[in-house]
């Protein structure tokens, strides 16, 4: 802790007088409940963590130039592996009137549909957060941003290559597998160090907003069946060279959001099946239902993987249907629910519950709920049908 206020500091007094800064935060306590017991006695009891976040902004040069700094801190009582470190933010951006440049660590996300982001690519999954893939690391970039009322268009350069996390041994959300994530294996002798390339080119035409993007480089997705043994249930994780096709869109009509996000990923030399993958959706919102303040929106996906019972997703072939109300309150007080079945498999499905209301002005209690049920032990999600929880933490906002 006093490693960042230390850094924060320096770079205060190091910059050049400021015409706007910012400086906040939010430290929450999560405790979480497994409701089947586990083969690890001690995480039948749950699993207790704590989460720190620091946001930390500054401009100068009339606004042209910025700073962003924001780390990370996770503390696990039981998972040694998921108490973490990670510098989400350190980026340096120059504003002009229709370019912008930017450097340092930064995060990016591409996409529009609820139950996976097929497109983004930039930053690595933070797997040790949770299990949706929605928390990402810090990724070390250069991007130059041009604007023009054709589009927009974004250069990447990624020097540096981030690891996926993954849960340890001690956790119950490792679906029984073992991974040695200190000895990962590259397809490309550079490792770590070798550079990856992205583009992506965005445009808004009327209701219908389109990114187009492409990306040369390391997979943030590890292949973890090469090196499997199974007689120990661990695995070594493969980062194998790709190329990339992505596209997202979504057009907006009125209270209704129609979302499309479809790859095309080709794997260098062969080393894994080249596959294609979409997901395509619809949400609607329904203001003032009966009468009230409240807004509820309904929505439905369907996902599709080339590779069918050979993809590593989740979402090979699956309808996915939910809802997020809104109750417009003082608290903000949400919900968001969502169930998605395999279609291959009508016994296997997955099932959460998200809610959050401000208990005051500083204090936020958040609730999660992760179901997932399955029968078939080829399935990807038989692995977690155990490990069901319920989440419930208090975030205090400073």
């Amino acid at each position: 802790m006093k490693a960042i206020f230390s850094t924060l500091a320096l770079f205060a007094v190091t910059l050049p007088a400021q015409a706007y800064e910012t400086f906040n935060g939010s430290v929450e306590i999560e405790q979480r409940l497994f409701w089947q017991s586990s083969p690890i006695d001690q995480l039948d009891k749950g699993q207790t963590s704590a989460r720190l976040e620091l946001e930390y902004f500054r401009d100068w040069n009339d606004g042209k130039d910025q700073l962003e700094i924001e780390p990370f801190l996770r503390w696990d009582a039981v998972d040694d592996e998921r108490s973490h470190f990670d510098i989400r933010q350190l980026i340096w951006t120059h504003l002009e009137t229709n370019w912008e440049l930017a450097a340092g660590v930064g995060r990016v996300f591409w996409g529009v549909t609820e139950t996976q982001h097929l497109v983004d690519i930039i930053n690595q999954t933070d797997g040790v957060e949770n299990i949706d893939g929605e928390d990402k690391l810090g990724q070390p970039m250069v991007r130059y941003s041009y604007f023009d009322d054709l589009g927009n268009i974004d250069v990447f350069v990624l020097p540096y290559f981030r690891t996926r996390t993954f849960n340890g041994p001690d956790s119950r959300l490792t679906g029984g597998l073992i991974v040695d994530n200190d000895n990962e294996v590259y397809q490309s002798g550079s490792g770590q160090d070798h550079v990856d390339l992205a583009l992506r080119y965005s445009n808004t035409l009327g209701p219908v907003s389109l990114g187009l993007s492409w990306f040369s480089g390391t997979s943030r997705e590890p292949d973890l069946l090469r090196f499997f043994d199974p007689t120990t249930l661990s695995t070594t994780p493969f980062y194998p060279q790709i190329d990339q096709l992505g596209a997202d869109i979504q057009v907006t009509t009125d209270a209704w959001l129609i979302k499309l996000e479809a790859i095309q990923r080709n794997h260098s030399q062969n080393v894994l099946e080249d596959f294609a993958a979409i997901t395509t959706g619809v949400e609607y919102t329904f203001v003032g239902i009966f009468g009230s303040i409240y807004d509820l929106g309904v929505l439905a996906e369907y996902s599709w993987d080339e590779r069918g019972e050979r993809a590593t997703s989740l979402f090979q072939n699956d309808l996915f249907v939910g809802a997020r109300l809104a109750l417009n309150d003082m608290s903000d007080s949400e919900v968001l629910f969502g169930i998605a079945n395999d279609l291959d498999d009508s016994d296997s499905r997955s099932i959460f519950l998200e809610a959050a209301t401000r208990v005051d002005g500083s204090l936020t209690a958040n609730i999660e709920l992760r179901y997932f049920e399955a029968d078939n032990p080829n399935d990807l999600l038989f692995r977690f049908k155990d490990d069901s929880f319920i989440q419930v933490g208090l975030e205090y906002f400073f």
